[in-house]
């Protein structure tokens, strides 16, 4: 259970991070969202955790939506249902090997325009956002934000807004890979919670 949840708490992390993004036009947790975003280029390691990077801190802030989101806390709704759409999106790409194609090249593809002074640079994010826009994007249901116009309206906002998704998108994937099922989101949500919990005490 306990990866399933790390993996759970990368998709809560992502779409908080959309939803903050979409309403406040920032990321206040920059390591957190540098974390998943190079969650995309991690393909092999020994512990789910390292996905992350080395330091659990990175995934406070999904561990902390997961609790609250998974609650029914009435200020995380929105983000519970991204994370579940986001979930939803997963299993539908799964089943389309074009996507996954055209997704794996252009995480290659960005990986090339990684300077090593700004690894996560504009044109790295624009590139994952071109990703997401031409694959995910397209895929029902699709994730409609309610933001702040001002905010939305920013192509450089747009932008990490979706390449976040698709980093969120990852985690969903590494949830599939860990047994995370729909039925455990209904029958296990305490269990869930709960893990979190124990696994923030860690942070």
């Amino acid at each position: 259970m306990k990866n399933r949840t790390i993996a759970l708490a990368g998709v809560c992390q992502a779409a908080y991070f959309a939803n903050e993004l979409a309403s406040t036009g920032k990321v206040r947790d920059q390591n957190g969202y540098d974390a998943l975003i190079n969650s995309l280029y991690v393909l092999d390691c020994d512990e789910v955790s390292e996905i992350y990077g080395s330091d659990m801190g990175n995934l406070n802030t999904g561990l902390k939506t997961l609790s609250y989101a998974f609650n029914r806390d009435p200020d995380y709704l929105t983000v519970l249902k991204y994370t579940l759409t986001l979930l939803t999106l997963e299993r539908k790409l799964n089943k389309r090997n074009d996507y996954m194609g055209i997704i794996q090249k252009g995480i290659l593809d960005s990986k090339l325009l990684q300077l090593p002074d700004d690894p996560l640079s504009s044109a790295v994010i624009t590139k994952l956002a071109n990703v997401y826009s031409s694959t995910v994007s397209l895929l029902q249901p699709r994730i409609i934000l309610s933001g702040k116009p001002e905010h939305l309206k920013q192509p450089a906002i747009t932008e990490k807004i979706r390449a976040i998704l698709l980093a969120g998108i990852r985690s969903s994937v590494l949830w599939t890979q860990m047994g995370g099922t729909q039925w455990q989101l209904l029958f296990k949500r305490k269990l869930l919670v709960d893990t979190a919990g124990e696994l923030k005490k860690m942070v």
